[in-house]
C-alpha cells in the first residue's frame, strides 16, 4: 500500500488548489470536442507538456505517452482507412493509403486522445491523496467512493510493482535452472508462475487492506473530521479566479472565432 502516484514537489501546479484543479478538468475534457481550428488544439496539448515538463519534469512526459502509445499507433493504423475523401496525400502504386479528410481525422482523435491524458496526468500527478480526498469531500462525494479512489491509486500500482518485483526474482532464479524447450515455449510457460506468485501476493495483502480500511473507519456513520486543511479565503478565491480565466481563454475560439 506505500506506491504512491503523486509526485511530490513545489512548483505552481503543486500549490495550486486541488479543488480548482478538478474543476479544471471538465472544461479541458470538453475542449478537445469543440469544432476548433486543429492548430488550436495542437497549440494547448504543446502548452500541457511543456506544463507537465516544467512542473514535474521532462521525464514525466515519458510515462503518459508511453501508456497510450499502443492506442496512438492503432489510430495511426486504422483511422486512414475509414476516410477516404480529399486529395489523395499518399499513394502506393494505384492504392491510395491517406487522403487529406483522413490525415485530418487521425491528427483530431490524435490530438485529442493525447490532450485528455495529459490533462488528467498533469493534475492527478501534482495532488496528493490526502488533498484529494478533501477535495472530492469538499463537493460532497461520499466518503466511501473516496476510499475508493484512494484504493485505485494506490494498491493498484502496487500490484504493478509485485509483478515487476516477482519478475526480477525468477529471472535471478532462472540463472541456476537448466534450460529446456525452446526461447518461446519458456516465455509463455514463465506466466503462469509470474501470474500466480503475484496472486498470492495479492491474496496475502488483503488483511492488510482490511486494516487499512478499518483504520479510515470505513463504514462508520458518524460525521467525520480530518487533521489537514485546504486552502481558505483569498488564496482560494485567486485559484478559482484563475480556473475561470483558463476556462475562459479555453472556450474563447468558440464563442469568438474573430480572435483566429
Amino acid at each position: 500500500m506505500g506506491v504512491d502516484f503523486f509526485k511530490p514537489g513545489d512548483s505552481v501546479l503543486h500549490r495550486y488548489d486541488p479543488r480548482a484543479k478538478l474543476l479544471l478538468l471538465a472544461p479541458l475534457f470538453v475542449f478537445f470536442f469543440l469544432p476548433i481550428p486543429l492548430w488550436v488544439s495542437a497549440l494547448y496539448v504543446v502548452s500541457l507538456a511543456a506544463l507537465i515538463a516544467a512542473a514535474l519534469g521532462i521525464p514525466e512526459l515519458a510515462i503518459p505517452l508511453r501508456a497510450i502509445a499502443p492506442v496512438l499507433a492503432l489510430i495511426l493504423l486504422l483511422t486512414p482507412p475509414f476516410h477516404r475523401g480529399g486529395r489523395i496525400i499518399l499513394r502506393v502504386f494505384s492504392l491510395s493509403i491517406l487522403t487529406q479528410e483522413g490525415f485530418r481525422e487521425t491528427a483530431v482523435i490524435l490530438i485529442r486522445f493525447t490532450g485528455i491524458s495529459l490533462s488528467f496526468f498533469a493534475v492527478f500527478r501534482s495532488i496528493e491523496l490526502d488533498d484529494l480526498v478533501l477535495a472530492l469531500r469538499w463537493f460532497g462525494v461520499p466518503y466511501s467512493l473516496c476510499l475508493a479512489v484512494i484504493i485505485a491509486f494506490r494498491y493498484i500500482p502496487s500490484l504493478g510493482v509485485t509483478y515487476r518485483n516477482v519478475i526480477d526474482a525468477h529471472r535471478l532464479r532462472e540463472g541456476s535452472l537448466p534450460v529446456r524447450g525452446s526461447r518461446r515455449r519458456r516465455s509463455l510457460a514463465s506466466y503462469l508462475p509470474v501470474l500466480t506468485s503475484v496472486l498470492i501476493q495479492a491474496v496475502k495483502g488483503i488483511p492488510v487492506l482490511a486494516m487499512v480500511l478499518e483504520s479510515r473507519g470505513f463504514g462508520r456513520s458518524n460525521r467525520r473530521s480530518s487533521y489537514a486543511e485546504l486552502k481558505k479565503g483569498w488564496a482560494l478565491a485567486v485559484d478559482f479566479l484563475v480556473c475561470i480565466g483558463v476556462t475562459a481563454l479555453l472556450l474563447a475560439p468558440v464563442f469568438f472565432p474573430w480572435l483566429l
